[in-house]
Parts: C-alpha cells; sequence; structure tokens
C-alpha cells in the first residue's frame, strides 16, 4: 500500500499503540472527525487544517490504512475535507447475525483508521492519523452503558415495555433492529419467534461495585483485585517506563466505559471531573471516581446496571466478552487466531449441548461444570435453543477471577489433573484430550499418547505405558502448538497450530513423515469395513464394540486409543506403535 494517494486496498491496522507514540510536539495539521459512531452506511466529514503560521497553502492526500475498504471516499478544497461513507453491517459483518445482543469487536465494529499527509510542493511535509467507527464495541451481553446503539439479531424485535422516562424506540438499520436505551432501566423487547429479551441500561459510574458482600462473590471479587487485569491501568500509571502518551492510549482497554462515549467510564468521568487533559500523574493521584472505573474490574467484562440475570448468563462466557479488546489485529489478533481453529466450531454439532458426555469438552459452559470445584457450586450457564454455536471460547483456558499465581499475565486456569494422566503437570489442555475411565470409547486421545498412558495390555488388561518423549518440551502443549496466522503481533499463538518450526530446535528439521496414521487406519479397514474420516468416538452406530474385559475389546481400545489422534505419530510414534502391535496381535487372530 503506498503513501501519496487514495488506496482502497486494505491494511488491517489497530489503533496505534502506546509504545509507538512519538513524543508530544505542536501538532500543525489538524483533523477534526466525528468522535461519535457515525452508524452503518453512515456518511462523515473530516476536515484539516493547519495550526503553525509558518504553514499555509499546499495539499493533503489521503490514505485509508485499515479497516473494511470505505464504500464511498472523496475530497475537496485541496484535500483539506474529506467525505466518505461507512461500510454496511452486512460488509462488515458477512453472514447471520447471532441472537439478541449483537456482539462488535473493534474489527466488526467498523473502525476505519485514515492517513492524511500534507505537502506544500517543497520540502514540508506533515502526517496524521484518525480513526473513525461505525458503531460502538459491545460485549453481545444484555446489560449495556446509556446512550450506547445496540444492534439485535435475530429480529425485527419491538418494544412491549421501557422506563417511564424513556423515549427511545426500536429502529431499523441496514435491515437490523436497533435500540439506544437514553435512560437507566429496563426495557422488554420481543423478537419474531415470540421470544423475549431484556436489555438493562445504566452508567458505569452509578452501578454498584457490591458484587464482594459476603453472601455474593467474595472470593472471586478478592482474586480480581489482583488480577493483572484489574490492575493495568494502576500499574502502567506508576511505572517508570511508562509508554509515552499514557493512559489515554490505552483507555478503550485498560479502563472502563468507551472513551468519547457519556456512558459514566473512565473518559467520561474524567471529563466530567475536568481531569481529562491531567491524567500525567500517579493512579493515588487520581480523584476517587476516577479510580473507581479505572483499570479491567468487574464491570469492564460484565457491563453497567449488574451481572447478567440467570437466564443470560450465559452470555458471559461468549468469546466476545474478551473480543471488545482482543479482536483488534494486526496488534491484537487473539481472537482472529482463535476462530480459525477446531475449539471454535466445537459446538457445531447439536449433539455437543444436549449431551453432558459431549458437553464437556465441547461447550464452554460443560467444560466448567467438568471443572469445578466443590465451593464453586454449580451455575447453569448453558445457552438457550437457537443461539447457534460459540465453541469452546476465551473463558475456559482463561480464570480472570483466579489470583492464586499472582502476576501470571496469561491467567490460565488450573484444572484437576485427570486420573489417567495422575502426577503429570496441571495444564489446562489434559482434561479434554485425555480419555475418561468412563468413557465407551477412548475420546481424544492427544495427551494420553503424548504422555505414553491410556494402553490396556490385551492378554491381560494390565496398563500398557510408555514413554514421555515430548514431555519435557517448555510450556507442555502450547510449546509446540504456538503458531497462527500471520501478520499479528499478539495471540498468533491461539491459532494453535503445530509448525514444522516448532519441531527444528530440537529434531534440527521437522521429523519425517510417521507411518502410524495410515497404519492405524489400515487396521480399522479391515475391522469396521471402512476408514475413520471423523473421530471414532462420533460414530457410535458402526458396529464396532469395546468390551475391555476381554481380549479382542482391549485390542479394539487399544486402536482407538490411536485413531483418536490425529497427530499420533507426531505426539508420540514409538508408544502408538507399540499400541497398534498389540492390537493387531489379537484383531488379526479375530479377523481370520
Amino acid at each position: 500500500m503506498r503513501r501519496g494517494g487514495i488506496a482502497l486496498g486494505v491494511l488491517l491496522v489497530a489503533a496505534p499503540a502506546c509504545h509507538r507514540h512519538q513524543p508530544p510536539r505542536a501538532e500543525c495539521l489538524r483533523l477534526d472527525g466525528p468522535s461519535d459512531p457515525v452508524g452503518f452506511s453512515g456518511t462523515f466529514t473530516i476536515t484539516a487544517s493547519l495550526a503553525c503560521p509558518e504553514r499555509a497553502g499546499g495539499h493533503i492526500v489521503w490514505e485509508q490504512v485499515g479497516g473494511v475498504p470505505l464504500a464511498e471516499m472523496s475530497m475537496a478544497r485541496d484535500g483539506f475535507e474529506l467525505r466518505a461513507r461507512m461500510p454496511s453491517l452486512a460488509e462488515i459483518r458477512p453472514g447471520d447475525l447471532p441472537w439478541g445482543v449483537v456482539p462488535l469487536s473493534p474489527r466488526t465494529r467498523g473502525e476505519i483508521f485514515l492517513h492524511a499527509t500534507w505537502t506544500d510542493g517543497g520540502d514540508g511535509v506533515l502526517d496524521a492519523d484518525i480513526r473513525v467507527a461505525a458503531a460502538p464495541r459491545s460485549r453481545g451481553l444484555p446489560n449495556t452503558p446509556i446512550g450506547a446503539r445496540v444492534y439485535l439479531g435475530g429480529g425485527p424485535w419491538r418494544l412491549i415495555a421501557q422506563p417511564s422516562r424513556s423515549h427511545a424506540q426500536v429502529e431499523p438499520i441496514g435491515g437490523v433492529s436497533s435500540l439506544v436505551p437514553d435512560v437507566a432501566g429496563d426495557w422488554r423487547l420481543k423478537g419474531n419467534d415470540a421470544r423475549e429479551i431484556t436489555l438493562r441500561s445504566m452508567r458505569y459510574d452509578e452501578t454498584p461495585l457490591d458484587c464482594g458482600r459476603s453472601d455474593c462473590h467474595r472470593a472471586i471479587t478478592d482474586a480480581a483485585a489482583a488480577s493483572p487485569m484489574t490492575t493495568v491501568l494502576a500499574r502502567l500509571m506508576d511505572s517508570p517506563a511508562r509508554p509515552a502518551g499514557y493512559p489515554a492510549c490505552a483507555l478503550a482497554c485498560h479502563a472502563t466505559g468507551e472513551p468519547g462515549a457519556l456512558d459514566g467510564g473512565f473518559g467520561h468521568v474524567a471529563s466530567e471531573l475536568g481531569a481529562a487533559g491531567n491524567l500525567g500523574r500517579r493512579w493515588e493521584e487520581l480523584p476517587r471516581d476516577l479510580r473507581r472505573v479505572g483499570g479491567v474490574g468487574c464491570l469492564a467484562c460484565h457491563g453497567p446496571s449488574a451481572i447478567p440475570d440467570a437466564a443470560s448468563r450465559w452470555s458471559v462466557l461468549r468469546a466476545d466478552v474478551c473480543a471488545v479488546c482482543h479482536d483488534a489485529p494486526p496488534r491484537y489478533g487473539h481472537v482472529v487466531a482463535w476462530g480459525g481453529t477446531a475449539m471454535a466450531r466445537a459446538d457445531r454439532d447439536p449433539r455437543a449441548g444436549s449431551e453432558p458426555a459431549c458437553a464437556r469438552c465441547h461447550t464452554t459452559w460443560g467444560f466448567l461444570d467438568a471443572v469445578a470445584t466443590p465451593e464453586r457450586g454449580h451455575v447453569d450457564r448453558s445457552p438457550p435453543t437457537g443461539v447457534g454455536p460459540l465453541g469452546i471460547s476465551c473463558s475456559a483456558c482463561h480464570a480472570v477471577h483466579d489470583a492464586k499465581r499472582p502476576g501470571a499475565t496469561r491467567l490460565l486456569r488450573e484444572t484437576p489433573v485427570p486420573a489417567l494422566l495422575a502426577g503429570a503437570t496441571s495444564s489446562v489442555c489434559l482434561p479434554c484430550h485425555t480419555p475418561d475411565a468412563a468413557d465407551a470409547r477412548p475420546t481424544a486421545t492427544a495427551a494420553a499418547l503424548w504422555l505414553g498412558r491410556g494402553g490396556l495390555d490385551p492378554a491381560t488388561g494390565a496398563p500398557m505405558t510408555g514413554a514421555p518423549l515430548h514431555a519435557g518440551v517448555a510450556g507442555g502443549c502450547i510449546g509446540c502448538h504456538r503458531g497462527g496466522p500471520d501478520n499479528i503481533d499478539r495471540g498468533a499463538g491461539h491459532g494453535f497450530r503445530a509448525t514444522a518450526a516448532a519441531c527444528a530446535p530440537c529434531h534440527g528439521s521437522a521429523p519425517p513423515a510417521s507411518d502410524v496414521r495410515a497404519r492405524a487406519q489400515q487396521l480399522w479397514r479391515r475391522l469396521a469395513g471402512r476408514d475413520v474420516t471423523d473421530p471414532a468416538h462420533a460414530r457410535v452406530r458402526d458396529g464396532v464394540t469395546v468390551d475391555r474385559r476381554t481380549p479382542y475389546g482391549r485390542a479394539v481400545w487399544d486402536l482407538l486409543l490411536v485413531l483418536e489422534d490425529p497427530a499420533a505419530g507426531a505426539h508420540n510414534a514409538r508408544y502408538a506403535r507399540a499400541l497398534l502391535d498389540a492390537s493387531a496381535s489379537v484383531i488379526d487372530k479375530e479377523i481370520r
């Protein structure tokens, strides 16, 4: 993409990170544009002016350097005025919208980044950047800030109740129902399928921060208070290595609320207190009301007004809650990388949520129920029918309420080690990649093979174990599974791809292709008369039984252990071959 002309091709970039800001200097080239979202398909104007007496005349060329390409863009007055139209919601977020409140991240809300270059025909050159957005960010939760437009999927929707002082009405925008809550209170809406949703709206600074009452969430609140997310604003404001321009450059993700919005968030309160231009001090010097909405605390994720009622708890588990900050490629590409994984599609089969044995590894809510400790109790967080697939989302692996390991920036969840892997180091990956003793067939066996566990001697039924050849890899599973999309500064590892580059430090190059998969398929073809094209445990009606009380059943179990893991040859080829040898010695006799 070139400088010096209008470029409609797009290079995705996020808002400039603090450490990239230049030291403050006189702003000779000023850009004035809309601070509020302009709406999907909405038009906007940006005007440029020269604020330094020694600069005059010249012309400006514009370049779009980020976001979905603008639908229209034109210049006037030698480029000192730019007019453009935002893309539609369908262009920015293709496909069907989710039911209920539509989540919108920096990537999907229509953030547009424009770069202006002024020249005077000689040596004089000035540059400036500006960002315009179509819509406010949204976590997809039913509790929302006052004044923030909410888009609703699954409509059309109509209001059936609203606060007495409200004048808000449902508006169709680009074929999507939309509402701007104008006062604190509840809005009840009914969709075209007769289902209802209740939106609750309030200012952030007027929402009681009483989550830690002794009869509510005391332990969670105490843990969250020490979380790196909760303390990020305070730590960086007090840091000697404080980035230039901080905290103004990071308020969208390091504080509560939407910068520029009248939502009672950090930026709004700072403006009301007259402190917006004086944030270059230490954390404890900020007014108490400002510190109250600083950091990524409860309200930054759960939204204002209240934690959603029981019927809406499922929505807090969506990756969209984290996407409001971690879906801004290329700087923050965590959600984009995750979206290309099997985890993001884990519950696309309806059985994933309807059968408990499936839900524990194919849904976020099922996984959290399975690994919950007794003191946490049981909370039903299963989504209503018709919501669509949600995948295994961020909150399955990351425990933002857990401060057992102070200073741990990744906030990885501590989970029980499966019985089969007793003695192994705890890893959040293990519960879903280890067969359970109660399984009729072995399910997701990668962790078991990796550690050389799970097999049964067909003759005696004694456990067959093998050397855990890769157990010493630093980082465990993610020591190898750290590949993802290119051109992402942070979060690419959430693609969880194991690449040849991951093998090189130990093997010098990628290991040669293993014969394990082909041999296992060949043995299964002889046994069942067909290939395995999907996880074998999903094919419950193929006529092959697994009775671990018999030599034959144990041989089939060993074969399925290998077939369940498409990468068995990479995880532990030596152990996988031993399992196949043991299995074939019995199955070959049975087939004859």
